[in-house]
C-alpha cells in the first residue's frame, strides 16, 4: 500500500514539469504574437501618414519599372545628369543623358569654346529656354578641343543624348581617375531608376496620368512639375547645381 502510495509522486511531479513547461513557452509565444500586432498596426498608422503627406507616392511608385530613362553600353554617368565615353581615337565625348534632355528640352544649348579647360564636377554647359537657363557638371577633366556647334543650332538633335547630341570633346589627363567617380553599366542603369522615382514622387496625379498614358515621361517635365517659374531650381537640385552658373 505504501509503495503505491509513494509512486503517485513521480507522476504528480511530470505533470507539474509540464504544466511549468507549458507556461514557460506560452509568455514568450504571447509577447511575440501581440508584438507582431503592435508592429503591423504601427505599419498600418505609418502608411497612412505617408500617404496623407505624398499622396502621389501610390501612383509614382511603379513607374521606374517602366525603364524610362537609359544608358548604352560604353557610356559612363556623372550623378549630375552628363556622360562622358572614349573614343576610338583616344578623346572623351561628353554630352547630358536621356534624364537631363527630357526633364529640360532645352531651346538653347550654351558649350564651351574650343581651348577651354573643363573640370569634373564644375559647371561647363548649360541648358535653357529664352528666358532662363541651368547649368550642368562637366563629367571629366580636360582640355575642349571639338564642340557641336550643329547642336547648338538645332537643339532637337538632342533628343538622340547618346548620339547626334554629343556637345563637346576634350583630352581627359586624368581619365582613369575621373572615371572612378563615374556610374558605369547597372550602377548607372539603377541610378537612373532612382532619379526616375525621385521624379515620380514629385508629380502630382494629374501630370502622372498623362506620364502613364504615354507610357514615358514628357520632353520638359521640369515644366509639368514646377512650372514656368519653377523649373530651373527643379532641374538644378537634379543637376547638382544649385549654386553658381556656368
Amino acid at each position: 500500500m505504501t509503495s503505491d502510495f509513494l509512486a503517485i509522486y513521480p507522476a504528480k511531479l511530470m505533470e507539474y514539469g509540464l504544466a511549468v513547461t507549458y507556461l514557460l513557452l506560452f509568455v514568450p509565444m504571447w509577447r511575440y504574437v501581440q508584438g507582431g500586432r503592435r508592429e503591423m498596426a504601427e505599419q498600418a498608422i505609418r502608411g497612412r501618414r505617408d500617404a496623407e503627406r505624398w499622396p502621389a507616392v501610390a501612383v509614382a511608385a511603379p513607374w521606374p519599372s517602366l525603364g524610362w530613362f537609359q544608358v548604352p553600353a560604353g557610356v559612363a554617368l556623372h550623378p549630375g545628369h552628363t556622360w562622358a565615353r572614349v573614343e576610338a581615337d583616344g578623346l572623351v565625348a561628353v554630352g547630358v543623358d536621356d534624364f537631363a534632355q527630357r526633364l529640360v528640352s532645352p531651346t538653347r544649348i550654351d558649350l564651351p569654346r574650343a581651348g577651354a579647360v573643363v573640370v569634373q564636377g564644375e559647371a561647363a554647359i548649360a541648358l535653357g529656354d529664352g528666358h532662363r537657363s541651368v547649368p550642368l557638371v562637366s563629367p571629366v577633366h580636360g582640355t575642349v578641343v571639338a564642340v557641336n556647334r550643329a547642336v547648338a543650332e538645332d537643339p532637337r538633335l538632342l533628343q538622340n543624348a547618346y548620339g547626334t547630341g554629343w556637345l563637346y570633346k576634350v583630352k581627359a589627363p586624368r581619365l582613369e581617375a575621373d572615371q572612378r567617380q563615374l556610374l558605369h553599366a547597372q550602377a548607372a542603369r539603377h541610378f537612373l531608376d532612382g532619379e526616375a522615382e525621385a521624379l515620380a514622387m514629385r508629380a502630382s496625379p494629374e501630370v502622372g496620368q498623362v506620364l502613364q498614358d504615354g507610357g514615358a515621361p514628357v520632353d520638359g517635365l521640369a515644366r509639368a512639375l514646377a512650372g514656368d517659374d519653377g523649373w530651373e531650381a527643379l532641374a538644378r537640385e537634379f543637376f547638382h547645381t544649385e549654386k553658381g552658373t556656368p
